[in-house]
């Protein structure tokens, strides 16, 4: 008997034993598996704390650089929004709800750790250092997503199904959305409203004019890769008090010429894309505006070939006349990306025509090469072939170049920008002389070689100047040309910014010089100022309005969440042209954040 007592307490012993090891490894394995899951709730909540909101550290032509990349989850295809850094100077999520205006619509073309270089969709206004970009809710919504997904396959503990893995099958779905096809979410955002305003010349004349106001940026139209966006404002009616007056078109009435607006579309899933209304032609934007449509078609994965047609409605354009319509073809190469090496190159044929008469026949070419953030280079020539204008008194050229701008920047630093330019005119630009105090006519104003600095000296004070020797085909001597400016982007910690503009010039068509300046402020979210006005003298056999000064202002504001005014007044004092223009608009907005 104590034999067999003390056998059993034996294999007693040995099931305790063992029942020990295996409670003590279930121990070390639950741990084990623990240690993970707790490291991943602040990883969640880190990652709720990423940016939606960045700076702009360099801009170029058609694209720029943000100071974010993968490290915030930045992936490419990702839309982006871009304003102006607001008056408080207070960089926070909160700046993607107020009523900013939004001056361009940005795609991510390429993403490093800490950088992203974004192509520019659209663009309403002028891109620079320092400007904010912040995702569209569809972006935002995407980057979760991915955060959600690249989670899920950090799980340590895989269970099986009998059926499936509904987590597998649930990343495997979302993964095959993105390849087989995108299901773009698009933004409405915009206003339009009616225009009533008059116009009172010298001598007693008066007007009246109805038009219209459209604003809008919508995209991905009804699901599909068709947007419509841009600017414009025409009017509709004009109504006159008297049979003498002749309804002269007025300083605001050429600015509203200058806005673009239309329907664009581009896939990422079809070689095809187009755009419909009053745009530039992306390849060769040299060409200025185009009140009509063009149609590419890729050919390989850099090579894209298309025609454009319409008029040609810009008046700040080098070769301007309201009868013109204008035609061709081109191709374009596009290699290489801005984050480090890229090169695009168009060429093509065109014609003008003047009521219906053809005018010019034109080989045009347009270059731009860029290495990363340091240099940048663009060159556009126009070369006609011999012809005799339709226009009474028109003239004839040779074969040969009639007009070519080349320009080579380089950027060694965020704050500083140098470069050197080219412009030549082998006839006189046609651009109308009453733009020549908005800035829109500068790189028109300097024929042959000139250089150009641009410095921001402190935090929100930048310098800018031109300098340059003209020399026409058509000049007996040189003339020295200049330019200087300073903008101000706050003011006196006003939230003002300010900008004052002068320029002096001897060219072919004239000589002269101009003082101007703009001021503007957003008072609230909800109530925009805006001061435009300036002085300048042009002496030209192209018209006898020698001296002039203008003054435009506007007031632009919400009424409640869906509403808006806005209040526009211009005065005019000139040699041959005198008058004074008021505008009121009243309109409905929608989408985006409204107060």
């Amino acid at each position: 008997m104590f034999r067999i007592s003390k056998q059993r307490n034996q294999e007693v012993r040995r099931f305790l034993a063992r029942c020990s090891t295996v409670t003590v490894l279930l121990c070390g394995i639950t741990a084990f598996c623990n240690q993970p899951l707790r490291g991943q709730v602040p990883q969640a909540r880190d990652s709720d704390k990423k940016r939606t909101v960045f700076r702009v550290k360099y801009a170029s032509d058609g694209s720029l650089y943000l100071d974010a990349g993968r490290n915030d989850d930045l992936q490419e295809g990702m839309k982006l929004s871009l304003i102006n850094l607001p008056p408080d100077g207070a960089v926070s999520d909160g700046v993607r709800f107020r009523d900013y205006e939004h001056l361009a619509e940005l795609v991510v073309s390429s993403v490093a750790d800490s950088s992203s270089v974004c192509e520019i969709l659209s663009a309403h206004g002028e891109i620079k250092v320092g400007q904010l970009a912040f995702l569209t809710p569809d972006s935002v919504q995407e980057r979760h997503q991915a955060e959600f997904v690249a989670e899920a396959a950090n799980y340590p503990i895989v269970l099986t199904f009998t059926n499936g893995d509904p987590l597998d099958e649930e990343i495997r779905a979302t993964e095959e959305s993105k390849v087989i096809q995108e299901s773009p979410v698009g933004t409405v955002r915009g206003r339009f409203g009616l225009d009533y305003g008059g116009t009172q010349e010298s001598g007693g004349l008066n007007s009246k004019q109805i038009g219209m106001v459209i604003q809008a940026d919508i995209s991905h139209i009804g699901g599909t890769y068709w947007n419509f966006r841009g600017n414009w404002r025409g009017d509709l009616n004009i109504s006159s008090s008297g049979a003498t007056s002749t309804a002269n078109t007025t300083l605001t009435d050429l600015i509203n010429r200058t806005y673009q607006i239309g329907f664009i579309y581009d896939s990422p899933y079809s070689p095809i894309t187009m755009g419909i209304g009053r745009l530039y032609l992306p390849w060769a934007p040299g060409l200025s505006t185009i009140d009509g449509g063009y149609l590419g078609r890729k050919l390989t994965r850099i090579a894209t070939v298309g025609f454009f047609g319409g008029s040609t409605p810009d008046p700040s354009s080098w070769s301007y006349n309201p009868d013109q319509h204008i035609a061709g073809t081109f191709v374009n190469i596009t290699t290489g990306d801005f984050q480090r090496t890229r090169i695009s190159s168009t060429a093509g044929i065109a014609l003008t025509s003047i009521q219906w008469k053809v005018a010019r026949q034109f080989a045009f070419f347009e270059n731009n090469f860029s290495w990363k953030r340091y240099i940048s280079f663009y060159s556009s020539l126009q070369a006609d072939a011999a012809r005799t204008s339709p226009l009474p008194n028109g003239g004839s050229n040779p074969t040969g170049i009639s007009q070519s701008y080349s320009s080579l920047h380089f950027q060694p630093f965020s704050r500083l920008t140098f470069g050197v330019n080219h412009n030549y005119f082998r006839n006189l630009p046609t651009y109308d002389i009453r733009l020549l105090g908005t800035g829109q006519l500068d790189r028109y104003l300097f024929q042959g070689l000139s250089g150009d600095v641009r410095v921001e000296v402190i935090k929100q004070i930048t310098l800018y100047a031109s300098l340059g020797r003209s020399k026409a085909t058509t000049d007996t001597k040189n003339s020295l040309n200049q330019a200087f400016g300073i903008t101000l982007n706050n003011l006196l910690k006003t939230g003002l910014l300010a900008d004052v503009h002068y320029s002096k010039f001897d060219s072919a068509f004239g000589s002269g010089k101009y003082t101007s300046f703009s001021l503007s402020k957003n008072v609230t979210d909800s109530m925009h100022l805006q001061l435009f006005g300036g002085h300048q003298s042009f002496n030209s056999a192209l018209t006898n309005n020698n001296q002039s000064n203008f003054l435009n202002a506007v007031i632009d504001c919400n009424v409640g969440p869906r509403y808006f005014l806005e209040g526009n007044f211009g005065l005019y004092r000139g040699t041959s042209l005198n008058y004074q223009q008021w505008t009121t608009t009243f309109g409905y907005r929608f989408g985006g954040y409204r107060k």
